[in-house]
């Protein structure tokens, strides 16, 4: 019996997803040390994963920003979006959240949809 992987592409896809800067998978923590930032301008990358009654939908690709308000305005600004789409379809998701996660897959934020419909007021 080979030890191979059952599918041939998932040790590149790993390798890949290592050498773009991706998160590890699931389950896996990042075996890089944490370093303060020294430069303002460096982003990070960040998962939006979404906590619903039946369970979590994983980010798979993540998204980069400069910090954490960049990152709350993102996920008000895509609660509201998904809020529109399930009254839409006629479901309920104002109880969702992002549980927003950053590269080692800590939890960094979570972030209510409700919050965004508090949030919608101009300005």
């Amino acid at each position: 019996m080979s030890n191979a992987p059952k599918h041939p592409s998932q040790r590149q896809d790993l390798k890949r997803w290592d050498d773009e800067g991706g998160a590890p998978r699931s389950g896996h923590r990042s075996c890089e040390p944490d370093h303060p930032s020294t430069n303002k301008l460096e982003t990070a990358l960040y998962y939006f994963n979404i906590r619903t009654e039946g369970g979590v939908i994983e980010d798979p690709e993540g998204v980069t920003r400069s910090d954490l308000q960049a990152v709350r305005k993102e996920a008000l600004a895509s609660a509201r979006d998904l809020i529109a789409e399930g009254d839409q379809k006629g479901e309920e998701r104002r109880r969702w959240r992002f549980e927003i996660m950053d590269r080692a897959n800590q939890h960094v934020l979570t972030v209510g949809f409700s919050e965004a419909l508090d949030s919608e007021t101009p300005g």
